[in-house]
Parts: C-alpha cells; sequence; structure tokens
C-alpha cells in the first residue's frame, strides 16, 4: 500500500490515503478512482483520481452529479468508429481531468478562449483533435495549446487559463458563481466509461445534445407573440414532447446559460422562472 496526500475540493483540509500500488497501475481507463468517505480526511465525502505514476490527478465532490436528459444517438454517431479509433482515449483521460474538461466546455458557452499550459507538447495536437471530434456538428471552440517555457501571460490575458486542474486565468469572472454542475456530470460520464470508443461518443452526444435543446429553446422564443414571456412549465412540456425526454431543473439552467451566452439570445422570462432558476 501506498500512502498519498490529497486535499478536500470543498474545505481545502489535506490529509492521506492509502492506495494499492498493484490496482493503480493495473488500471485500464489510465486513471483510478478512489472513493473518500467522510471521516477520512474530514468531514465531507469526495473522489480522487490517481494516475499510473500514483499522483493525485484530480478531485471532486460526490454530490454534483445532475440527471442528463437522454436522447437517443442518430444511427451516424452509434457507427461512428474510424475517427474515434484514431483517438488515443486512455491518454486523453490521463492528461484531462474532470475540473479541466468542466472549466473548457464553460468556457465555449460563454465564447471565451481557452489557453492550455502543458510541458507535454506531444499531446497538442491529440488534444485538438480530441475536442474537434466532440464539438463536431455543435459548438465552435478556441483553444490553444502552449508549453510552459513559451508562456507569457501579458500575451494571454484575454483568455481563459488552464494548467492542469487549476484556472490561472478568468478575465470576464464567469466561474466566479457557477459550480459547474452540469458540465463536471459530462465530463464525469465521458472519464468513468470503460470502453474508449463509447467513452468517445458519449461524451460527443453529451455536448450535442446541449447545443440542440438550446436551439430548441430559441425557436419556441420566437414563436412567442410579441410581448409574451415564456413560462417554466410550458418550456418544460414542449421540450420533453419534441425531444422525448426529462429535464432536470439545474440542467434547464444550464441550457439558459447556453442560449443567453453562447447564441446571444435574450430569454423572456416570467419573474418567477428568473427567481426559481436563480436559486439553483
Amino acid at each position: 500500500m501506498v500512502k498519498l496526500e490529497v486535499r478536500c475540493p470543498i474545505c481545502s483540509t489535506r490529509g492521506h490515503i492509502e492506495v494499492s500500488e498493484e490496482e493503480v497501475k493495473s488500471s485500464t481507463r489510465g486513471l483510478f478512482a478512489v472513493n473518500i468517505t467522510e471521516g477520512i480526511v474530514c468531514s465531507h465525502s469526495f473522489i480522487a483520481y490517481v494516475d499510473k505514476n500514483l499522483a493525485i490527478r484530480d478531485t471532486y465532490t460526490a454530490d454534483f452529479q445532475i440527471q442528463l436528459p437522454d436522447i437517443l444517438p442518430k444511427k451516424e454517431e452509434e457507427e461512428d468508429k474510424s475517427l474515434s479509433e484514431l483517438i488515443d482515449v486512455s491518454l486523453i483521460k490521463l492528461n484531462l481531468t474532470v475540473s479541466s474538461i468542466a472549466y473548457i466546455f464553460r468556457a465555449m458557452v460563454y465564447r471565451n478562449k481557452v489557453l492550455v499550459i502543458s510541458n507535454q507538447d506531444f499531446l497538442f495536437d491529440k488534444l485538438t483533435q480530441f475536442f474537434e471530434y466532440i464539438t463536431q456538428n455543435s459548438f465552435e471552440l478556441y483553444i490553444r495549446f502552449i508549453d510552459e517555457a513559451n508562456f507569457r501571460n501579458e500575451n494571454y490575458k484575454d483568455y481563459i487559463i488552464l494548467k492542469g486542474s487549476n484556472l490561472i486565468n478568468d478575465p470576464n469572472k464567469i466561474f466566479e458563481k457557477q459550480k459547474l454542475n452540469v458540465e463536471k456530470t459530462i465530463a464525469q460520464r465521458f472519464i468513468s466509461e470503460y470502453e474508449p470508443t463509447s467513452s468517445l461518443i458519449i461524451m460527443k452526444n453529451e455536448v450535442r445534445k446541449t447545443y440542440e435543446l438550446s436551439k430548441s429553446i430559441i425557436e419556441i422564443i420566437q414563436s412567442l407573440e410579441k410581448g409574451k414571456n415564456i413560462y417554466l412549465k410550458q418550456l418544460i412540456e414542449d421540450l420533453e414532447n419534441k425531444h422525448n425526454i426529462k429535464v432536470s431543473m439545474p440542467y434547464l439552467n444550464f441550457l439558459y446559460e447556453i442560449v443567453e451566452n453562447y447564441f446571444n439570445v435574450k430569454i423572456p422570462k416570467s419573474s418567477n422562472i428568473t427567481n426559481f432558476l436563480g436559486t439553483l
């Protein structure tokens, strides 16, 4: 057994956990998930990811899970094998964490440029290919990768800057009040899926799903009579009827953010919707 230091993502308390070196290094997913229960490090429960070098790659709370609506993938998505077989999914998962994927997703929704600092420049083309694949036929993502030795902060003041799981720069303060719950749930589905091709298709489908549902909301807004507000119950019913899904309130709030910040469409919300969604 090997003792590793971890930090609670809620209260920042540091403590130690013991893991089996053999189990970590034999993990076929690249990352080994450790469930840390209350009382081991602090009063919180959370999950830590350990890589094959026995380094803690990421920690996150286990209570952020949001119910994601299920939409059946299109036939071409189910059969999409060619590009996914060219992407080294295990390598991607070793170098992207739940937190970093969530940060990038949020930046994309707000049309912010992203810069990722890494000393592993051999990964840059692979990561670029990964993000091009999962955003295919949906969002536009402006993302760059740079070696730390070549990084000059003054050249990237208007970028969201990430280094590992750490947020280095947030010029537009889009993360200050956000918990990234939906983004983390989507990223976790990708990270935790065992089969490489399936995990890629899941991630691509989840990204496209948010895009298509947001466009559906825009269509509903455009069909309203001038001066009319959108009502929560009717909106949920319209989405459920059109796409045969169930939409949770936190997920709907996330779709609202996409509509207003990515598509730049103002939602004519009634005051009760604004107050309700503001509590989520």
